[in-house]
């Protein structure tokens, strides 16, 4: 059912001499009450929380205006491989190091590994095997990803890696050493990897961003085999100043938690659009002379954000502030938000700051 009725602000109003009573009928009330248009319609008032509520991301990303809203990327287990702790063995990770088709031969190297294993390339065909290009959430920053990361993965699931991986170590058990093979068993024992990988489309653009805490996003043209880890939530759009606007929003929206002295939820996935779009800063929210200008103030800081690695994303977010541009972008957005709306914003992705001799957590 749709209710396009308007709505009404009702609070009591002061009335010299005279006092207010339960007992009052309907008309008598009438004199004590202080009516005002709410400005929205039953439907546009409940919107935002029947998003939030149920999860609706096919509503939400047509509300944004973008394709496709996906809160999570593929799962994968043993990327790094483990790392050496007390009473725990170290293994290699999924990351390759280095790699390379020489003839009919496949090379490549695992991350925390000192040897090259050797395999026929019709075994990449025979397994579903490939080298994809992962966004990792660690090489996300404020308009920058450092890098992508180099991983070999099946396209038809973790067992058929697990066998890929298999069949490599038989193939080169006296060539390479007995680190390197323990490392390479330990983990086949414990990777993990979605049943089905689909790389991102050629012919998107993207929206990256860290979904745990502080949400920092990056546009991300993609080349071909790219993927997504599941400690990144993304956009899809096929237009790129879609891309490079909600690019902007999410790391202001970053950035405004921080001047705010707020801290950031730990798990974010979706919310960070929602509250965009709660904001009133989705793309049709703003006028086409202010979305241009965001537009290019976010081009011009996707060349100009440092490419480094930070210990933590408020330090990232310190350091991009700092930049002109992002001074200037901020300014045209702050100059059009609706400060209570973007406080209702806030309050989805974030809290208020510990209470001193509390320690905050690192983003």
């Amino acid at each position: 059912m749709s209710w396009k009725s308007e709505l009404y602000k009702v609070k009591l109003k002061a009335l010299s001499g005279r006092e207010y009573s339960k007992k009052m009928s309907l008309d008598e009330i009438k004199d004590y009450l202080e009516v005002t248009a709410y400005g929205k319609t039953y439907d546009e008032y409940v919107k935002p929380g029947l998003l939030y509520f149920t999860e609706d991301l096919y509503t939400l990303a047509r509300e944004l205006s973008v394709d496709r809203i996906v809160p999570k990327g593929l799962y994968i287990m043993g990327i790094y491989g483990g790392e050496k702790k007390k009473g725990e063995e170290e293994y290699a990770g999924l990351v390759v190091v280095e790699h390379s088709i020489k003839g009919a031969m496949f090379k490549f190297r695992l991350y925390n590994t000192k040897d090259t294993l050797i395999v026929p390339v019709d075994y990449l065909k025979k397994y579903g095997v490939k080298v994809y290009k992962m966004i990792y959430i660690a090489e996300i920053n404020p308009f920058r990803i450092n890098r992508y990361l180099n991983i070999i993965l099946s396209e038809r699931g973790e067992d058929l890696l697990k066998k890929f991986l298999e069949e490599a170590l038989k193939l080169n058990e006296r060539s390479i050493s007995g680190e390197t093979l323990n490392k390479a068993r330990k983990l086949i024992g414990e990777l993990q990897q979605s049943s089905m990988v689909k790389p991102l489309s050629t012919d998107k653009y993207y929206v990256v961003y860290r979904c745990s805490r502080a949400f920092t996003a990056s546009v991300y043209l993609p080349v071909e085999n790219s993927i997504v880890e599941s400690h990144v939530s993304y956009v899809e759009t096929r237009n790129k100043d879609v891309a490079y606007y909600y690019a902007s929003i999410l790391n202001y929206l970053a950035y405004t938690v921080l001047r705010s002295r707020r801290t950031f939820n730990r798990s974010q996935f979706a919310r960070p659009l929602l509250a965009i779009y709660i904001a009133g800063l989705s793309w049709n929210s703003i006028n086409e002379e202010t979305r241009d200008r965001i537009v290019e103030l976010s081009k011009i800081l996707h060349e100009k954000a440092p490419g480094k690695e930070y210990s933590n994303q408020r330090i990232a977010l310190q350091e991009v502030a700092g930049l002109p541009e992002f001074k200037k972008l901020v300014k045209v957005v702050d100059s059009k938000v609706d400060k209570s709306k973007l406080e209702e914003a806030l309050s989805l992705v974030s809290g208020f700051t510990p209470g001193k001799g509390e320690k905050e957590p690192e983003e």
